[in-house]
């Protein structure tokens, strides 16, 4: 081109976009600006197609879409491929496990492909790539555990009453330091579950030891004492024959030990009894403290059915005591008998358990609580006043004996016991599996396999 050629083309006047839109061939228009998605849709297809065994391949070249040409493309192709099988994992193992394999077998084929992995070993590569999630499901379950329903939900119940729960109580596995995911928080837990456990026998600590022990019981007498000082009690028609029965019951129970039962009874408040009673109709309240207090002695260290045998004459003792008491005087021995039972059972745990039951800290094991408390009500213990957010969590909250760690050990457990290792362990603590999900989830890390039966 010439000077003055190139001076007239600048003198040339600008183009509209309108212009310059028509001036264009039509692959250079919007049909070209589309080309890339239409491409990509087409190769979705042409991979639904291929994800049919046996005969898929054959499909999809039927339908005359060329082979993908660009990363997209095979991606695309890929992906596709892949997304009918996760989609049927999806119902079994759940959305975000089988989109994470989706996107682990398209991603490691694709990449075998790109580095000029055959095409006949690249399901390989799938397989390993849509098998992680999987892997990594049992490898976390085997590790940190599965996370239960029923201890996940006692775990909640267990944060709102104030403890610190870590990730390891809503599995069977557990926290780490029994009550505690972490030393601190284990004694936290421990001391917190000491005090609430102590303040419902009327005297709260975080160091149970004798002299707790015996000053509460001092109180506790006092306080019955004075409540049932002067008083006379009557027995009627219905009681007795309730009594009767569960003697008759320990009679059966006891055999050759000897009716602890009658034993009991007939020492304290017998008395005179006309027809052969069992009970006088009358007699003095302080006896019938006496008959209860030896009851809750008898109950320490028996268990099974001799344990709920005396556990029913417990009831029906203290219930006697309720009825003959009115007003003020009724709630005033409703929170006693609360207390006084309450008492018994942390007793038992400090005489019956040694160090396993109460730490030399002082502290209540709660597990150990929770047995006690089962024991002594022949099973029926969420009717014990220790049981509602207090030793329901003996579960889950297992104090245990730590022996102390080498300076490396320690170091490396500080690093996984840091609240972001906890975080982590949280999002990452997986479900426990239904039966058959592992079979599913299977099913979409072996799809990519199904290309070695297609007929060429």
């Amino acid at each position: 081109m010439s000077p003055e050629e190139w001076m007239a083309s600048k003198n040339k006047p600008l183009m509209s976009p309108e212009e310059w839109i028509k001036s264009k061939k039509p692959e250079e228009s919007e049909s070209n600006f589309l080309a890339p998605t239409i491409s990509a849709a087409k190769q979705a297809g042409a991979g639904l197609l291929e994800s049919v065994p046996f005969y898929g391949e054959k499909m999809a070249k039927a339908t005359g879409v060329a082979e993908p040409s660009s990363l997209v493309e095979r991606t695309t192709r890929r992906f596709a491929r892949n997304a009918p099988y996760a989609a049927l994992a999806a119902t079994g193992v759940g959305a975000i496990p089988a989109a994470i394999g989706l996107g682990g077998a398209t991603l490691a084929g694709q990449a075998a492909e790109e580095v000029g992995v055959p095409s006949e070993y690249q399901p390989l590569a799938e397989i390993v790539g849509g098998g992680v999630p999987q892997f990594a499901k049992g490898f976390l379950g085997r590790t940190i555990g599965y996370v239960e329903k029923p201890l996940a939900e006692l775990t909640s119940k267990a944060q709102k009453a104030g403890y610190e729960m870590g990730p390891g109580a809503k599995s069977n596995l557990g926290m780490k330091y029994g009550s505690g995911s972490d030393p601190a928080s284990a004694i936290r837990n421990l001391n917190k579950f000491t005090e609430e456990a102590t303040a419902r026998a009327g005297r709260p600590t975080t160091n149970v030891n004798p002299a707790w022990i015996e000053q509460t019981q001092a109180e506790l007498g006092n306080e019955v004492g004075r409540l049932f000082a002067g008083k006379t009690f009557t027995s009627k028609p219905g009681f007795l024959q309730k009594i009767q029965d569960v003697v008759n019951k320990a009679e059966g129970i006891f055999g050759q030990q000897g009716n602890v039962a009658r034993t009991i009874l007939e020492k304290n408040i017998g008395g005179k009894r006309a027809g052969g009673e069992l009970l006088s109709p009358q007699f003095k309240a302080e006896d019938l403290r006496d008959a209860i207090t030896q009851v809750n002695a008898a109950l320490s260290g028996v268990k099974g059915p001799q344990a709920k045998v005396l556990h029913d004459l417990k009831d029906a003792l203290e219930e006697l005591a309720a009825k003959n008491l009115t007003g003020a005087e009724a709630k005033q021995y409703e929170a006693w008998r609360k207390k006084y039972n309450s008492w018994s059972v942390i007793r038992d745990v400090n005489e019956l358990e040694g160090k396993t039951g109460v730490t030399a800290a002082g502290q209540i094991n709660p597990e150990k609580l929770l047995d006690e408390i089962t024991t002594r009500t022949g099973g029926k213990a969420a009717n014990h006043p220790l049981f509602e957010n207090l030793g329901e969590f003996g579960g889950i909250l297992k104090s245990k004996v730590v022996q102390p760690p080498g300076a490396l050990k320690a170091a490396l457990q500080s690093v996984t016991e840091s609240p972001l290792s906890k975080a982590l362990q949280t999002g990452l603590q997986p479900n426990l599996p239904g039966r058959g999900a592992g079979y599913k989830a299977t099913i979409q890390t072996m799809a990519p396999a199904l290309q070695y039966t297609q007929q060429k």
